[in-house]
C-alpha cells in the first residue's frame, strides 16, 4: 500500500505591473483552490506589493510580488507549475521545498 505525503512548499510569483490588484488576487484564489483539492492546505499568504526587479523582465522594470506557503502532494508540484507558466500575467515564479 503507498502512503502520500503531503510536503510544504513555498511560491514567489512576480506579476506583470500592468495586472490589476483584483486580478492578482483572483489568481491568488486559484492557486489556493487547486492546492485544497490535491489534499493540501494553504498556511500563509503575504502580499508583498510592487518592488523594482533586479533587472528587466519582458520590458518591465517593476514586478508585484505575493508569497504563498502551503502544504500539497508531492507530485502535484508539476502540475501546479506548469499552471503557472501557462498564466501571461505572471513574470516569475519560484516554487521551494521547505
Amino acid at each position: 500500500m503507498v502512503t502520500e505525503i503531503t510536503k510544504d512548499y513555498e511560491l514567489v510569483t512576480v506579476y506583470s505591473p500592468e495586472t490589476s490588484q483584483d486580478e492578482t488576487d483572483e489568481f491568488v484564489k486559484l492557486i489556493n483552490e487547486f492546492v485544497s483539492t490535491h489534499n493540501g492546505s494553504v498556511s500563509e499568504q503575504d502580499d508583498w506589493g510592487m518592488k523594482r526587479l533586479a533587472f528587466p523582465i519582458k520590458k518591465f522594470t517593476e514586478g508585484n510580488y505575493s508569497l504563498i506557503k502551503f502544504t500539497i502532494l508531492s507530485d502535484k508540484i508539476n502540475e501546479l507549475n506548469n499552471m503557472l507558466q501557462m498564466n501571461e500575467n505572471i513574470l516569475r515564479h519560484l516554487i521551494v521545498k521547505v
